[in-house]
């Protein structure tokens, strides 16, 4: 089944269970890649075909990969990479150029090949690295237009790299439990290799923005794609942008690029879309969705005007000091019903060492509180440790900070020096990057990757992200009394108290969509479907379809 000019998307295995069996267990989500649907819908404009493989929703998603490969053989494999996920993205990277050979051009964007472009085209039998936003640059790939003549990417300008093992070769060691990392493949001669990157692509104006096509909902199956309550109480549940980019320097995050942002009225337009193509929940997810408040209000109010109401929650979080009662009240009768708020520290030192420009941080903490606790909305307080200013004390601070505070829900991460941030580049430069295992990158899993400025041990953080947990949801009696009452209320007690045994026994009850179990009827149905039919009338392969 010979397809020139398909584009396929590859979603790489762990993309959604790398948290899984930590304390964030029980809110492990699944969703759609906005990013793909982004990319999607831009090339389709041109006559390309798109199709996604998601392999973090499939079981057995290794030799599942090398038979859609066979089967379908696309022109052009991509891939977005964070950290954590790119052993998985180059093993796919050299799956896809065993089988396709030269045939296939591999993409890689995403803020860790942004990093770290010259590791991606040595290692991984990557082609092009996109640096940015990608519509434009992923369509000039797909167009086929000479690597040297696009603005915004690095690429091999030599046919050194080859594969050395068979896909089957290499699928046989991943199913057979070898370390990603240590798993080999690709023969490169440094002699005669040949990196090549470009001059940058302009970032898109607010007016290029909003000339964007919508994002493709005919790209994924989206009733594949039920999250527990926790994270969403629509379903199907999407993301969505309005802004891109951060006007805000916190060294430990990789979005201070340009602030630009999306109008109203193509905000509200594509929402409607969404709701009459049976979306029931909106997850937006700007860096900075308030930073403008200006333009928030307008957002609802313009819903408000046409009568749009749809549940909506601000996920990625918004800054304290970014939020107003009036704000939030307009956003309630719009169907807003959950906010994020990075409070990250109780203490100011360790705020100050993060670079988040909040002068009295725990003082702007309690006003926030103060002004959500006006309406009815959900909080969830996203608190961080093992910031570089951060000491044992400190840590104790933040986590009487966050009981005192009283969110709904409270959330700490371990800070961690992704190579795209300037965290990482202060701590390279004082010599305390200790490994450059990617895998072990991972905010909620305290691992030996780096020395920490003030002597924080793995160890102790890993104490401390475990006694967070526990001290506010266990061993927090007023915080106990509230979340059962407003369970009773709500009628979510069975719930609840699922979501605590998934939180505290993760071992036993990993939060993997592969083995999660949906009763929902519209789930069922789908389901029925796509086994009766194999196939799905959206872009998204599955194994039901490979193996009709």
């Amino acid at each position: 089944m010979d397809q020139p000019g398909l584009i396929l998307f590859i979603t790489p295995p762990s993309a959604f269970t790398a948290y899984t069996g930590t304390k964030i267990n029980a809110g492990v989500q699944h969703y759609p890649l906005l990013s793909y649907m982004y990319l999607s819908s831009y090339v389709k404009k041109f006559g390309f075909q798109t199709r996604v493989l998601d392999l973090g929703i499939e079981k057995n998603p290794w030799p599942l990969l090398a038979k859609v490969l066979r089967k379908m053989r696309p022109r052009v494999v991509a891939m977005t990479c964070t950290t954590p996920l790119f052993y998985e993205v180059r093993l796919i990277g050299m799956i896809a150029k065993a089988i396709l050979g030269d045939s296939v051009t591999v993409v890689q964007g995403g803020i860790h090949v942004s990093a770290l472009p010259e590791e991606s085209l040595t290692e991984t039998m990557c082609d092009a690295v996109i640096f940015d936003e990608g519509e434009i640059t992923f369509h000039e790939i797909c167009n086929g237009s000479p690597f040297e003549n696009i603005l915004g990417i690095a690429y091999r300008s030599d046919k050194n790299r080859r594969v050395v093992l068979s896909a089957d070769e290499i699928i046989n060691d991943i199913v057979n439990g070898k370390p990603l990392y240590e798993i080999e493949g690709v023969q490169d001669d440094p002699q005669g290799r040949e990196i090549r990157r470009n001059l940058p692509r302009p970032l898109m104006s607010n007016q290029e923005l909003d000339a964007l096509p919508f994002a493709d909902l005919d790209l994924y199956d989206i009733y594949r794609y039920k999250n527990p309550k926790l994270i969403a109480r629509g379903y199907p549940m999407i993301q969505m942008e309005t802004s891109r980019g951060c006007p805000f320097h916190c060294n430990f995050c990789s979005a201070d690029d340009a602030y630009r942002v999306m109008s109203p009225a193509r905000i509200v337009k594509e929402m409607e879309e969404f709701k009459r193509r049976g979306i029931k929940e909106i997850r937006i997810i700007d860096d900075q969705f308030a930073t403008n408040m200006k333009r928030a209000k307008a957002i609802f109010e313009l819903m408000l005007k046409k009568g749009l109401k749809i549940h909506m929650n601000l996920a990625n979080g918004v800054r304290a000091d970014r939020l107003s009662a009036e704000l939030l009240k307009l956003g309630e009768r719009a169907g807003l019903y959950q906010l994020g708020i990075g409070f990250e520290s109780g203490d100011q030192v360790a705020l100050d060492s993060m670079q988040k420009g909040l002068k009295d941080g725990v003082t702007t903490g309690f006003k926030c509180m103060e002004i959500i606790r006006k309406t009815g909305l959900e909080t969830v307080g996203f608190f961080m440790f093992g910031a570089a200013g951060d000491t044992e004390e400190s840590i104790n601070r933040t986590i009487a900070y966050a009981k005192a505070l009283r969110p709904d829900y409270a959330k700490v991460t371990i800070s961690t020096p992704f190579p795209d941030t300037r965290l990482y580049a202060d701590f390279k430069r004082q010599g305390l990057i200790k490994s450059k295992r990617w895998d072990l990158y991972n905010i909620h899993r305290a691992e030996d990757v780096y020395e920490h400025p003030n002597g924080l041990k793995p160890e102790m953080l890993r104490f401390y992200y475990n006694l967070f947990y526990s001290e506010y949801y266990l061993f927090n009696w007023p915080y106990v009394w509230r979340r059962f009452l407003k369970s009773v209320k709500k009628g979510t007690i069975f719930y609840d108290l699922w979501y605590g045994l998934k939180t505290f026994c993760p071992r036993l009850i990993p939060g993997d969509p592969r083995s999660s179990i949906h009763l929902k009827p519209i789930f069922l149905y789908h389901e029925l479907k796509r086994k009766i039919l194999g196939k799905n009338p959206s872009g998204q392969v599955s194994s039901d379809y490979v193996n009709k």
